[in-house]
């Protein structure tokens, strides 16, 4: 079982520095190399520099899942500064962020960074879950067709796409508080994306087959239903 997780920077980050690079700065692929060098004394793993509630959880989620034999999760982030990174690449703080631009901007720059063709390079990889742990903003940044470049079950949590393939959530304050009242621990709606992954990944761990369990989230169907049922909808 292959789960492709995908998150997004914060603005809450490890390190900083007055002399960290803006958007302006960080306008080529190349520029990751440059200020990891110029803040060498900064650079933490990608995982390691988003402090946000959101990004935490992601990572509880991602390595719970971990402990289960035969399944396989790769965890990308996706940063407005840098581009797409991997989850142990070294970067150096910085202050970009998607949220503030218009569509056109972030589609140009997220082609300048490579975002839309590294996802499409990811995307080959034939997962069988993708999730999706972003907003409309950093949705926007993988492109128009970015959902036709998947295969298998794609979980997310902005419905951009009619598709059988599709389990989508909300993550917005009604099913936060549908999670929070079945005695979840949540931190918001803005940490809730980290916050499901954990979940399912608790529930994952405390059925007799673990593996069995995550298999069948290879079903759409039987996805929507747990999601729903977890939430008590």
């Amino acid at each position: 079982m292959k789960i492709c997780v995908i998150g997004s920077c914060g603005k809450r980050k490890r390190t900083t520095s007055p002399n960290e690079p803006t958007c302006e700065d960080l306008q080529k692929q190349n520029a990751l190399p440059i200020w990891r060098e110029k803040l060498h004394d900064l650079t933490v793993e990608a995982r390691s520099m988003y402090t946000g509630n959101q990004n935490r959880e992601l990572c509880k989620g991602v390595d719970m899942l971990r402990e289960i034999t035969g399944v396989t999760v790769d965890f990308f982030i996706i940063s407005a500064g840098f581009g797409f990174l991997k989850e142990h690449t070294l970067i150096p703080p910085y202050e970009c962020s998607f949220s503030t631009m218009t569509k056109p901007e972030i589609q140009r720059r997220s082609r300048k960074l490579g975002v839309i063709s590294d996802f499409r390079k990811i995307a080959s990889s034939d997962y069988d879950l993708f999730y999706m742990a972003l907003g409309r903003k950093y949705i926007t940044a993988l492109g128009d067709d970015w959902f036709h470049k998947t295969s298998g079950v794609v979980l997310a949590f902005d419905k951009t796409r009619h598709s059988s393939r599709m389990v989508y959530l909300p993550a917005g304050n009604q099913i936060v508080k549908r999670f929070s009242n079945r005695g979840y621990t949540i931190h918001g709606a803005a940490g809730f994306k980290g916050d499901l992954l954990r979940i399912l990944a608790l529930y994952a761990l405390e059925q007799e087959q673990k593996y069995a369990e995550v298999m069948d989230w290879k079903n759409p169907l039987y996805l929507q239903n747990l999601l729903h049922n977890l939430a008590g909808l």
